[in-house]
């Protein structure tokens, strides 16, 4: 899990070494670290500070540490790796059945976003292009065989994204 926090540091030397060896020391990884030396309020100094860590039960071992160390946490989120996911279709596909694949989309779960874009002409074509973000490379593929079988039912052609 990769985790981002600012934290606030006493302005005395050794103070930012204290902040990061509790990541290291429970298996964490540093990704990014950005002092602020020159942000001094109160005596102290913000550091934002980018992570991996196993799982929650080490991030909360490194808070425990931190808290001891007199270091403060004053935000702390989890940042999500997403994976691409994109389609093109043509064919003649009715706006209701743009709404059942995106809501079936949807129900695959960890999708972060979807947008549509659609496309209506005169003739009986129409085109949609379809991108997202979603949590799990597992889900690209459900998703895959998800809209597969819409195509199959619905008689309109699928072009699965570059990125995939």
């Amino acid at each position: 899990m990769r985790v981002n926090v600012d934290l606030r540091l006493k302005d005395v030397p050794g103070q930012l070494i204290r902040a990061l060896e509790p990541v290291s020391r429970n298996g964490g990884n540093i990704v990014g670290v950005v002092h602020r030396h020159d942000q001094i309020s109160a005596g102290r100094i913000g550091v934002n500070l980018t992570f991996d860590v196993p799982s929650e039960k080490v991030l909360e071992k490194v808070q425990a540490e931190w808290s001891g160390a007199e270091v403060d946490l004053m935000r702390i989120e989890n940042i999500f790796e997403t994976y691409p996911l994109e389609y093109v279709i043509v064919g003649d596909v009715s706006a209701a059945e743009m709404k059942r694949i995106t809501e079936g989309i949807q129900a695959l779960g960890q999708v972060e976003s979807i947008d549509v874009k659609y496309s209506i002409s005169s003739s009986k074509d129409k085109a949609a292009h379809i991108s997202g973000k979603v949590r799990d490379r597992d889900i690209i593929k459900k998703s895959n065989k998800f809209m597969r079988e819409r195509a199959k039912r619905s008689g309109f052609v699928i072009i699965r994204g570059f990125g995939d």
